[in-house]
Order: structure tokens, then C-alpha cells, then sequence
């Protein structure tokens, strides 16, 4: 269980870069203290067998709305934006060698 925990710690904190990277593309001004468990929440609905994926992005949107200045056009931008930039990054990862991740 611990290593599952360290990915998972992983996981938010390089989300939480990427949606921090999205967010200033977007104009839309949102620090860290809030964008972190914006994210850390939406990776637990994740977590969620069969339709977690969808809760998960239904709440992503929903909480940057709710918690920055951004409106729901923003929030969707950022939230695409923020998922190709994660599957980039861990692509880049993998490639690397840093990760061994099998398709």
C-alpha cells in the first residue's frame, strides 16, 4: 500500500502543476493553496470504480468554478489543457525511462 500512496501523492502534486500552469494560460488567477485540493478531491472521486472518471471531471469543473474567478468556458479549457499537459508529461516520463508504463 505504500508505494500505491507515494504514486498517488505523485499523481496530485503533478496534476496540481499542470492545472497551476493551465490556469495562468487561461488567465485565470488561482494559487496553489487552492488549486491543491481542488485536485487532491477530484483524484479521490477518481478513485471511484466505473463512472469516477466522469464524477471526476464533472467536480473539476465544478470546483474551479465555485473556488477561482474562472467561468465554465475557462473551466473546461483549463481542465482539457490540464489532461494533455499530465499525458505529455507522463509521456515524456515514460520515454525517459523514468516511469515503466505499458500500453
Amino acid at each position: 500500500m505504500g508505494i500505491t500512496a507515494i504514486i498517488f501523492a505523485l499523481d496530485v502534486l503533478l496534476t496540481a502543476g499542470c492545472i497551476y500552469l493551465a490556469s495562468r494560460l487561461a488567465w485565470v488567477k488561482a494559487g496553489l493553496n487552492v488549486l491543491l485540493p481542488i485536485v487532491f478531491v477530484v483524484s479521490l472521486i477518481s478513485l471511484i470504480p466505473t463512472y469516477g472518471w466522469l464524477l471526476g471531471i464533472v467536480a473539476y469543473i465544478y470546483l474551479l468554478v465555485r473556488a477561482t474567478s474562472a467561468d465554465f468556458k475557462d473551466a473546461v479549457c483549463i481542465v482539457i489543457f490540464t489532461k494533455l499537459l499530465s499525458a505529455l508529461v507522463l509521456l515524456f516520463l515514460s520515454q525517459a525511462g523514468v516511469l515503466m508504463i505499458t500500453v
